[in-house]
């Protein structure tokens, strides 16, 4: 018996790794364009998060275009909760909720190791980033209430499809960028006197290049069960 096929869901799985690759590929081609790499952890010199909110806000932007299409098929509490994602409230809500992982953010990377009373510009920076890879995406998809039920590992109960598929690609996005960010400090106590140990590029440029991997680990995932149901059916 042939595999189910989700064209619907793995058309927007592969166009949502498309956009975090492509965010990627920008952030490197802007810095080796800068080629001054200590400019990484100003906030008004770099453009890193600028490019990186936009392609968070891209993939929720997709994922609202997808979920269009199955509006039909809502139960009416879904359409409720749908309706309040935006109201003045749930906005407010959501950016303290960010602001608050911001700062969590800051505070573990000083335990790690990041100056204290120094360097506070680029702390803020490498935080923001991180908030932004791990936490903005799912409060601009669900809201204030919804991001903090999935922040304590709870399935809301109005998740649609696209919703569920979007959380679970933007996981990887998390995973990624904590990881890449904490690998990246292994580089800034070895004495090569090297400009881009500087703190924090190695970290930013880890937080990017381990989001790009889980993403790539992400896109790997897709194609291997599209290729599973492709020989399925051929057998069949």
């Amino acid at each position: 018996m042939a595999a189910r096929f989700d064209a619907l869901k793995t058309k927007h799985q592969l166009f949502h790794v498309s956009i975090s690759l492509g965010v990627i590929l920008i952030c490197m081609t802007y810095m080796q364009y800068r080629r001054n790499w200590t400019v990484l952890g100003s906030f008004w010199d770099s453009l890193i998060i600028p490019i990186v909110f936009i392609g968070e806000m891209l993939k929720v932007i997709l994922c609202f275009y997808y979920g269009r299409l199955e509006d039909s098929t809502l139960t009416q509490k879904q359409k409720q909760r749908k309706a309040s994602y935006f109201t003045p409230k749930d906005l407010a809500y959501g950016l303290l909720l960010q602001f608050v992982c911001t700062m969590l953010y800051c505070f573990i990377c000083i335990i790690l190791g990041a100056p204290v009373l120094q360097s506070y510009e680029q702390t803020f920076v490498l935080s923001l980033l991180l908030t932004l890879l791990s936490v903005s995406p799912t409060v601009f998809l669900l809201g204030g209430g919804g991001a903090l039920q999935v922040c304590f590992c709870e399935k809301p109960d109005f998740l649609t499809k696209t919703e569920e598929t979007a959380l679970n690609l933007f996981k990887y996005n998390a995973l990624g960028g904590i990881l890449g960010a904490w690998a990246g400090s292994i580089v800034s106590p070895l004495d090569w006197d090297r400009e881009w140990q500087t703190y924090p590029i190695p970290n930013v440029v880890g937080a990017l290049m381990g989001s790009a991997i889980f993403n790539i680990v992400a896109c790997t995932r897709v194609l291997y069960a599209t290729f599973k149901v492709y020989m399925s059916k051929k057998r069949s």
